[in-house]
């Protein structure tokens, strides 16, 4: 099992932003330029919610699971960029 090395000093405003960046790409993949409503639902979430977490706004802990498992998403990838985007059927 490959162990993620974590960075000594977080640079927070830049993880969000990465993070936001693989969100958008993965909402863009699953549901198109114009899914971000389409997702929102799909999360529970009002649109606008959604819009502020692609914006690079905090996540909550919730909305990060349901976006996992409504997305199928590897969350190494989600946090790293490295490695597969999406699991694969076992």
């Amino acid at each position: 099992m490959n162990r993620l090395e974590l960075p000594e000093n977080w640079d927070w405003p830049s993880i969000r932003t990465e993070l936001a960046i693989r969100m958008r790409e993965v909402r863009f993949d699953l549901y198109g330029e114009h899914g971000g409503p389409l997702l929102a639902s799909a999360l529970h979430l009002p649109f606008h919610r959604w819009s502020d977490y692609e914006r690079g706004g905090p996540i909550p802990g919730d909305v990060l699971l349901r976006f996992l498992a409504v997305t199928r998403v590897e969350p190494h990838w989600l946090l790293t960029g490295q490695g597969p985007k999406y699991c694969v059927s076992v």
